[in-house]
């Protein structure tokens, strides 16, 4: 359910942040901000909704759930909700189709009164949620879809708008009987005692789990809630009757009872529950831990999502808690002291320091480590797959096995400490269906000496038991995915891909994965592989496709040009690409150098086939939707085809831009051939209306029968079926000439091709040299320059929209030739004949500028030799060596400029005539190179070309670079 673990905590802590009273926000800004919240908590869940949606009233958040409509107000205010905001909710649900629902949701809670108008309306079409309602769902106590499909059930079969969490999880089963079973012994004289607990409705023994009371007696946890046994006297209630629990629950001071459930942790104290912190990542993983000190702990196990395990501190309300990142994945973990912890990763026991470092490693009885608990400072018991229980002393490494428990089957934390020699296991009862085993354990006396079986630990860096190696064959016919085969082994192992330096210590971690968890791991890189595909420029996926998209060889050149980089070696300006630390977040070392903060990040072998299998997916997925071309070779062409309009060079698009052009022209194309048939309707009932007039002069049935009515009439229609005559001609020669408008381009002529490599031909050449800075130019500074400067295809074009200009130029071609009609034959007095004749003359010198500036519309190009841009006024060059930076800032009016600080900006006016030349700026000694509201592009792309080109002479505010 839960699908996007990292947004979940960053929610969680944000929450935490925003609760507190100097977090800086205004009573406004932190309501907007809380619709955010809710659709991106929604959204993590896998629930699809958006925030601040415009309709008939605006929504705070919309989405759906099980084929169902909601429309969620949010409030975030000192004061409780009146009736006003939630009947307000409700017209706008009136509004909305049958089977749309409204969710109110008030942080403080409402009045009694608003809660009871709701209720006695006349048909329930609100949900009220409060505070508790959103700190369930944020924490993962209850899960959003889980909570909505409770809320519902209450409203829909009790009739009430508003039920308290408390009612909604509150659980009524029947009491068990608890019946002693044979008295048992196991090893050296351990005495164990079974104890039955009677079978409970709709119990699933995954949820089991045990823990003790300040009493010593056992709490069991199941799917029900929490049951208190007393076993001498074969006696149990229900101490938390919460629905769904799971795991232990842990019994603090003042008859407190922390338990958890689904993602989050609650407190159940007096009969009420509350939520009081996130938990696992992984649905009913939540391990709660008891230091030492008193605090509450839960132990986060990872998932493929989350990547790690992680130590959560509980607070004492949700946001409040405190996350700690493991070293290593864990399935079990139990505190020896207030700083000293001791986990297992399923082979093996470590004791890790205050710091969560490794201090040393133990290794453990064979078998899968299931469950351990801490007896004291030195020993601790494990519960391993064959359900025997061992004892273990830390300091001097000796192991015991105490018994197996042939009766149970054990669960995983199924398995709490009484005391220094005693403890409860709870297990499912193998003879009767439905029943629980709680195993009353007395450890009895400590082993002699002499007695104990050893086995030393391994010296560090010594080879141990390895499981096969997963290793990749070729893909069948038809096939995306990549398949894998356990392949038998010496001891050094066989991998996937080559693995770089600083990754095989983590070689043996990764091939201790089991064949599920080598498969999750590789459903995940799989998922990301093709996340990430879509966001690489072209001229890198043409290196992928070099090396058959093998990811070390293809990421080699690019960590190497980092490492470069960060270590100070390489040449004056190169920059890393702004893609390469996107992939670095998932692929870590792999492309990241050692000095950068990605490359602590070692993803399993799995992962990065994974991860391989999802960019062949997405790479493949483009070519049948016709995006790319389906071979090397000639997307090797496709990427060093000059530019033949304005735009980014090939090479620098991605898989989620040509997405978005594609889908562009097939709106364009539709729209097109709609106007186009309009036009030539239009062109068609004029002409006929044309006809008419004519016969109508040529028979004389003018009423009255003037020259100046004749003339009036036929220009009244010939005159626009002249004009739509023109436009239809026009559109024709168009579309014969594939597209292209039969008109001189405005940009000048391109030089002849040159026989030099394109930016995007070295990196995507792998494994040569990833893109670097353009080449420094040497010379004079020549500002203006007839010819263009980049070489061809080594530069993206951004030019204005001339068609705006153009339907102005045909608006005024039109009234002036209806006035020049009008004035000399309408019976009107001189002046307003003169007055008329003046604006006719405007309206044609009007005309011919906004045709000069259809005909030649600003254009901005940015390359490797450096930025040109052509206007009206001129055109001028500023190459690279000449520009110390360039940025995108807000000028006067809130339009966007490029702006660049180079040597002499005096050399420009301060204003230009036309408004679209390069000017200076003198309060920032720089110049204003180009206005990019007139240029018919987005501004993300005009940055990409100035990171592509410019280097780290582009400073990018948004990543806090500007000057």
């Amino acid at each position: 359910m839960l699908e996007d673990p990292i947004r979940w905590r960053r929610l969680v802590a944000e929450y935490g942040a925003l609760r507190q009273p100097g977090s800086g926000l205004t009573r406004q800004a932190r309501g907007q901000r809380f619709n955010g919240m809710i659709a991106e908590l929604l959204t993590s869940f896998g629930l699809r909704a958006k925030s601040d949606q415009r309709g008939v009233g605006e929504l705070d958040v919309v989405f759906n759930h099980a084929g169902r409509r909601y429309i969620l107000e949010a409030k975030w205010e000192q004061a409780k909700t009146g009736t006003g905001p939630i009947a307000k909710l409700q017209r706008r649900v009136e509004q909305r189709m049958a089977g749309v629902t409204g969710v109110f949701l008030a942080i403080k809670g409402f009045t009694d009164e608003a809660i009871d108008e709701v209720d006695k309306g006349r048909r329930l079409d609100v949900l009220l949620l409060d505070q508790s309602h959103w700190e369930a769902m944020l924490s993962g106590f209850v899960p959003p879809q889980e909570l909505f499909e409770l809320i519902t059930d209450a409203a829909s079969f009790q009739g009430r708008a508003y039920t308290p969490l408390n009612e909604l999880l509150k659980h009524r089963p029947e009491t068990p009987r608890v019946t002693r079973e044979p008295v048992a012994n196991g090893t050296d004289g351990m005495q164990l005692q079974v104890f039955t607990v009677g079978a409970v409705d709709h119990a699933d023994a995954r949820r089991a789990g045990v823990a003790v009371d300040p009493g010593g007696r056992p709490l069991l946890t199941l799917e029900q809630g929490i049951l208190a046994v007393d076993l001498p006297a074969q006696r149990s209630k229900w101490v938390a009757p919460v629905f769904g629990c799971n795991n232990g629950s842990l019994a603090m001071a003042d008859e407190v009872l922390l338990i958890a459930r689904g993602h989050g942790v609650g407190r159940w104290a007096t009969g009420q529950l509350t939520v009081v912190s996130s938990g696992a990542a992984n649905l009913d993983d939540s391990h709660l831990l008891m230091n030492p000190d008193g605090s509450a702990w839960c132990l986060d196990r990872g998932s493929a999502g989350a990547a790690s395990a992680r130590l959560i501190r509980l607070g004492t309300q949700v946001g409040d808690e405190k996350w700690y990142e493991l070293p290593l994945a864990v399935t079990a973990a139990a505190w020896l002291t207030t700083t000293r912890l001791v986990v297992s990763d399923g082979a093996d026991l470590l004791l890790l320091s205050s710091q969560l470092t490794v201090e040393r490693r133990l290794l453990a009885p064979a078998g899968r480590v299931r469950a351990l608990t801490a007896l004291n400072e030195r020993q601790v018991v494990t519960l391993s797959d064959d359900l025997t229980l061992m004892r273990l002393d830390l300091d001097t490494q000796e192991h015991r096995p105490l018994g197996r428990l042939s009766s149970m089957a054990g669960l995983h934390g199924a398995l709490v400490g009484r005391s220094d020699d005693s403890l409860f296991v709870i297990g499912r009862l193998l003879a009767k269906e439905g029943h629980f085993a709680v195993a009353e354990v007395e450890l009895g006396r400590r082993p002699a000496d002499g007695e104990v079986s050893h086995r030393p630990e391994p010296e560090v860096g010594g080879s141990g038991p390895w499981v096969s190696p997963v290793e990749p064959t070729p893909p069948a016919r038809g096939r995306v995915r990549a398949t894998a085969k356990a392949v038998a082994g010496p001891p050094a192992v066989r991998v996937p891909i080559e693995l770089p330096p600083s990754a095989h210590a983590a070689v043996r971690v990764n091939h201790g994965m089991s064949a599920d968890e080598r498969l999750t791991e590789q459903r995940h890189g799989y998922a990301d592989g093709v996340t990430a595909a879509v966001a690489i420029p072209l001229y890198v996926l043409e290196g992928l496709l070099a090396t058959n998209f093998e990811i070390a060889s293809w990421l080699r050149p690019w960590r190497d040009h980092w490492d470069r980089i960060v270590s100070g070696h390489a040449a004056d300006g190169e920059t890393v690409p702004d893609w390469l630390p996107s992939i670095a977040q998932f692929l870590g070392v792999y492309a990241a150098p050692t000095r950068v903060a990605h490359a602590q990040l070692t993803p399993s072998l799995p992962y990065v086939v994974g991860f391989a299998d999802g960019l062949r997916a997405a790479w493949q997925d483009a070519v049948r939707g016709r995006l790319v071309p389906p071979d090397r070779e000639t997307l090797s062409q496709w990427v060093r085809t000059p530019l033949s309009r304005p735009g980014l060079p090939v090479g620098l698009h991605t898989i989620t831009d040509l997405r978005t052009i594609a889908g562009r022209v097939r709106r364009v194309r539709t729209w097109k051939w709609i106007g186009r048939s309009l036009l030539w309707l239009v062109t068609l009932v004029m002409g006929v209306c044309e006809i008419g007039a004519i016969g109508t002069t040529v028979t004389g049935q003018w009423e009255p029968n003037t020259v100046t009515n004749a003339v009036i009439g036929n220009a009244c229609f010939g005159i626009p079926f002249i004009g739509l005559l023109w436009l239809a001609i026009w559109d024709l020669r168009r579309l014969s000439n594939d597209g292209q408008p039969p008109r001189r381009s405005p940009t000048p002529p391109q030089a002849p091709p040159e026989h030099r490599r394109t930016p995007r031909a070295e990196a995507a050449s792998t494994p040569k040299e990833p893109l670097v800075e353009p080449p420094r130019e040497h010379g004079d500074w020549v500002l203006s320059r007839p010819d263009r400067g980049n070489p061809p295809a080594e530069y993206a074009a951004f030019a204005a929209s001339s068609g705006m200009y153009w339907t102005i130029v045909g608006i005024n071609t039109l009234l002036v030739i209806v006035l020049a009609i009008i004035i000399p034959t309408a019976h009107i007095p001189l002046i307003p004949k003169a007055l008329l004749g003046l604006f006719d003359a405007f309206l044609i010198f009007a005309t011919i500028g906004f045709a000069n500036m259809a005909r030649n519309p600003t254009q901005l190009e940015i390359g490797r030799a450096g930025i040109q841009v052509y206007s009206r006024s001129g055109t001028y060059w500023f190459p690279w060596q000449a520009l110390e930076s360039v940025e995108i800032m807000r000028l006067e009016a809130g339009t966007r400029h490029l702006v660049g600080w180079c040597s002499n900006p005096e050399l420009f006016p301060e204003s230009t005539s036309s408004g679209e030349g390069p000017r200076f700026l003198p309060n920032l000694n720089a110049v204003a190179i180009c206005p990019l509201n007139t240029l018919h592009t987005r501004r993300h792309l005009v940055a990409r070309a100035l990171h592509t080109y410019g280097g780290n002479r582009y400073r990018d505010p948004s990543k806090g670079l500007s000057r």
